[in-house]
């Protein structure tokens, strides 16, 4: 998987004393966005469920992909803010 070096979005959660943070990434030549959870962050919150995403020594772990050519930073953040909620997270 190739990613556009020109495209990516910074997501974050941070309400409720969560401060966690995902970066969306465009897959080279696709409609489509990896979102991997930033790995030098504090992970504790989300420990728990790691080891069922793949994780990439370079971007962490990839928690879903979005279908989409364009990404907007509040479209991003609700979905971010959905992955959080379906894992029991907030």
């Amino acid at each position: 998987m190739k990613f556009d070096s020109n495209q990516h979005l910074h997501l974050g959660y941070y309400e409720n004393n969560v401060d966690l943070e995902a970066v969306a990434y465009k897959i080279q030549n696709e409609n489509k966005w990896a979102v991997f959870l930033d790995h030098e962050q504090d992970t504790t919150l989300v420990q728990k469920i790691l080891n069922q995403y793949n994780y990439h020594e370079k971007y962490g772990y990839k928690i879903f992909t979005i279908d989409a050519d364009d990404l907007s930073y509040e479209a991003g953040n609700k979905l971010f803010e959905a992955w959080l909620k379906t894992n029991n997270i907030i």
